[in-house]
């Protein structure tokens, strides 16, 4: 029999992400398992990504006192050690509480051998002072105090010398959930005054018509986002969306769509009248923007499946074409902890540029001349950002770089070839993101 409860429920969706798979999947599907409800449920995830984010600090602290490693412990032991050490540092839980559920769950998991270990190490661990810790460079020292694998740790030293631990450190959009108004039902602040009536706090965001909540749950638990009155959205992803300029009347293109924000606020800026159509790669993952633009009442997007790196002659021409193309997510780090311990080969590199590549080409074709494509990503690496659109400009030399009508907040640099923010830069608070506007002349 399986052992049950929020700390159990975190512990098995930890094995199975050790064997891969994207960590909020493999959460979901733990969670579904597990019948968890309200305050458990949302303690198991707290749990869980907690014990994702941290791992390089909890590893390092708990590695000063087994010496043969972390690694070769069994997993379960292994996952109950990080799982508890991340509540007990992390999470606030008492260190006390910490230790004895973590003995608990090691008995109720069948590894009563372990449960010594378990409690001698995690009550020395608990109070461990990372203050006196001597790390072997810069990079063993950033991945233990920001949390990150070694190849995201040594790209961040590369390119952000001065920066990188406040990147690693930065949490996504300030520490709050991101919500874009839908101004087809609502106003920001009707919906901050709806949202205080259910007990979230809501203040004006850095993008037009964009809030920074605070919920006490889930942000899909309220009654306001089941009238469709917003959906959660980044404030660089909306303003990502915001800088097509897309207007009433209008043919959109949006190439890589799911699981549909940006197509959601695209249409509201059209007003829901003009022609949006909206791409993914796979039928499940289209049916995400679908079940979105229902929910909100969304009508003028039409969902397609469609591969964005290949040409499709049956798309229209049309006057906005975003391609917000897949990205090795370095910008994002404070909200996908998964993409910190990612390992960033030559090769698999190589293969990501070709695809941006691909996508940026083909997105140019369906441009209309004097129409508008936007290029944008969710990392920082030069790479896929600037050094892409100067190569694109190189191969089409009938577009240019323009500014949006749309505003660049304070901190995010506009340059030659597109804006870029970097997380800790911007006051408030914004993901890591990167812009570029251009226009087909002609």
């Amino acid at each position: 029999m399986r052992p049950a409860g929020p700390r159990a429920a975190a512990v098995a969706a930890l094995l199975h992400q050790e064997q891969g798979g994207y960590a909020n999947l493999v959460l979901d599907a733990e969670l579904a398992r597990s019948g968890l409800t309200g305050r458990d449920r949302a303690f198991a995830g707290a749990v869980f990504y907690t014990t994702v984010e941290k791992q390089a600090a909890l590893d390092y602290i708990l590695g000063r006192f087994l010496p043969k490693g972390v690694e070769k412990l069994d997993p379960p032991v292994r996952a109950i050690l990080r799982s508890g050490l991340a509540q007990a540092r992390f999470m606030q839980v008492p260190p006390s509480a910490a230790v004895n559920e973590a003995v608990k769950l090691t008995r109720a998991y069948g590894k009563a051998s372990a449960a010594g270990l378990v409690n001698a190490v995690l009550r020395k661990a608990c109070g461990y002072d990372l203050d006196t810790a001597v790390f072997a460079g810069e990079t063993e020292r950033l991945m233990v105090l920001g949390c990150a694998g070694r190849d995201v740790a040594a790209f961040l030293r590369q390119y952000y010398p001065d920066e990188a631990l406040r990147i690693l450190t930065a949490p996504a959009d300030g520490g709050h959930t991101a919500l874009r108004v839908n101004t087809l039902k609502t106003n920001p602040a009707a919906l901050t005054a709806a949202l205080a009536a259910e007990g979230a706090e809501a203040v004006p965001g850095l993008v037009p018509d964009s809030l920074l909540a605070d919920f006490a749950g889930s942000p899909a638990g309220t009654e306001a986002f089941r009238q469709g009155l917003y959906h959660v959205e980044g404030q660089a992803s909306q303003l990502a969306a915001l800088c097509l300029g897309a207007k009433p009347g209008d043919t959109v293109l949006d190439l890589c769509a799911a699981p549909g924000g940006k197509t959601l606020t695209i249409a509201q800026e059209m007003r829901d009248r003009g022609r949006l159509i909206s791409c993914d790669v796979t039928e499940k993952r289209v049916g995400l923007i679908r079940t979105a633009a229902a929910r909100v009442g969304v009508t003028c997007a039409e969902t397609v499946c469609n591969d964005a790196a290949v040409y499709n002659p049956a798309f229209p021409a049309a006057d906005r074409v975003l391609a917000d193309v897949p990205c090795s997510g370095l910008g994002i780090l404070g909200k996908k902890p998964d993409i910190r311990y990612k390992t960033l080969d030559e090769g698999r590199c190589r293969e990501l540029l070709d695809t941006q590549r691909a996508i940026l080409d083909c997105a140019a074709r369906y441009v209309k001349p004097g129409g508008r494509l936007v290029y944008s990503t969710c990392t920082i690496h030069p790479a896929e950002n600037q050094e892409q659109v100067k190569a694109f400009l190189a191969r089409r030399p009938d577009f240019r770089v323009i500014q949006p009508e749309a505003a660049f907040p304070e901190g995010m640099e506009a340059g030659p070839y597109g804006a870029l923010s970097v997380p800790g830069r911007v006051p408030a608070g914004m993901d890591g993101f990167f812009i570029c506007v251009m226009r087909r002349d002609g």
